[in-house]
């Protein structure tokens, strides 16, 4: 399928003209700005989301072919409210910058022509738009794979000095398929990372292994409803697990159908299952290793609007055999346009944590403690970030100059 769009202004445009100009605020953080300007020099894009006749809305999400799927959401306001569209644009893996940028542009012509349409402004356009064929580009295509998608990462380090050196090694592997009814994901971590320190006579090691495999299986039901089925496998020193294993069954509801997922989303998602811990140490409760069942309850909202955006997750989960095992985890980051160049940002992890029963038996050392060797007991834990972003000056200069 071959299509060519083109679109500028034609020459001769009468005196003033800026009196019925439409401005547009692009909002899009993958877009190159500038390559847009320079391509699109008779558009009137304003720095000021509050000015502007209509806001460019884009967001996106990743494809099971490892490419982007983006969102071009034109949100009328002034005299164009009420006069929403919405597009998409998909990218391969292998695409270049480039090749993004310019599919981001064509798409964002399409958009634009709509409310110069609206505007009664086409007049002062040149527009030629062919399509050589009907077909889709599943009809072109021969996949081999089969919508398979695999990674492979490796890395390591070393480093050394008279008294001390580290090293660590990363072994990575993904495998991937997404359609409209499955979604299968494999996921395989191993790491390494040691640290030597020599103090006279004295030598302190400090290894950290960690082993991480998991594998998940959903199912689309509908519109709103989805089933999956989840396994893992866990070894790390630092958490006192030789080898940890679960699986579990979850159901998913989201409030929203899925197909808007890019602007909204408000699912919750319960899920059921059972754990095999074999421990390095004795823990405080006297296992060795042991068998146990848990189940938790997860409600994740994403709001994506002209005002901000809002991403929230609240889990809580417990164990079978004792209630009083739980554990509680929040995740927000919020940020939200306070004035029309004032904007405030939050990012907030936090847990309530009652469910260490994998910590060891005995008192950490010194060295235990310093080193980081081994998780200490502890019943919450806090991570927070809070700031402000402020911008001024001319909202109207579309000037593009790269110099020094």
């Amino acid at each position: 399928m071959v299509m060519i769009f083109f679109l500028s202004t034609a020459k001769g445009q009468e005196n003033g003209e800026n009196e019925k100009m439409i401005t547009f605020f692009l909002d899009c953080w993958d877009c190159d700005f500038d390559f847009v300007r320079q391509e699109l020099p008779f558009i009137s894009f304003v720095r000021d989301p509050l000015m502007a006749d209509v806001h460019i809305l884009v967001t996106d999400s990743n494809t099971g072919g490892g490419g982007e799927k983006f969102f071009l959401n034109f949100i009328g306001r002034n005299e164009l409210k009420g006069f929403d569209n919405e597009y998409n644009v998909t990218t391969n893996q292998s695409d270049s910058d480039d090749d993004i940028r310019k599919a981001l542009l064509k798409m964002l012509k399409v958009g634009i022509l709509q409310y110069y349409s609206k505007a009664g402004l086409t007049d002062n356009m040149n527009i030629e738009i062919e399509d050589k064929e009907d077909r889709k580009a599943d009809d072109m295509i021969i996949d081999r794979w089969k919508k398979w998608i695999f990674g492979l990462q490796a890395a390591g380090s070393y480093q050394k000095e008279e008294s001390q050196n580290s090293s660590y090694l990363v072994l990575s592997g993904n495998a991937g398929k997404v359609t409209e009814e499955w979604k299968t994901n494999f996921d395989g971590y191993y790491g390494i990372d040691q640290e030597r320190y020599n103090d006279e006579d004295t030598t302190i090691i400090n290894r950290q292994d960690q082993t991480e495999i998991s594998a998940y299986f959903a199912k689309s039901l509908n519109e709103k409803w989805s089933a999956g089925i989840f396994t893992t496998y866990t070894s790390r020193n630092y958490l006192n697990l030789e080898h940890k294993t679960g699986m579990a069954a979850a159901i998913e509801y989201n409030i929203f159908p899925w197909k808007e997922c890019n602007r909204r989303v408000f699912a919750i998602q319960y899920w059921a299952g059972v754990n095999y811990f074999d421990y390095f140490d004795k823990t405080i409760y006297d296992k060795m290793y042991e068998t146990l069942w848990s189940e938790g309850l997860e409600v994740d909202m994403r709001f994506i609007q002209p005002w901000g955006e809002i991403e929230l997750g609240l889990e809580g989960r417990h164990y079978f055999h004792d209630l009083s095992k739980n554990r509680l985890t929040l995740e927000s980051d919020i940020s939200v346009r306070i004035t029309k160049n004032l904007s405030i940002f939050c990012e907030l992890q936090s847990e309530i944590i009652h469910d260490q029963l994998y910590l060891p038996s005995g008192d950490a050392s010194r060295d235990d403690i310093l080193l980081q060797r081994r998780k200490l007991a502890t019943t919450y834990e806090i991570r927070s970030e809070l700031g402000l972003r402020f911008t001024f000056g001319s909202i109207y200069n579309n000037v593009v100059n790269e110099r020094f």
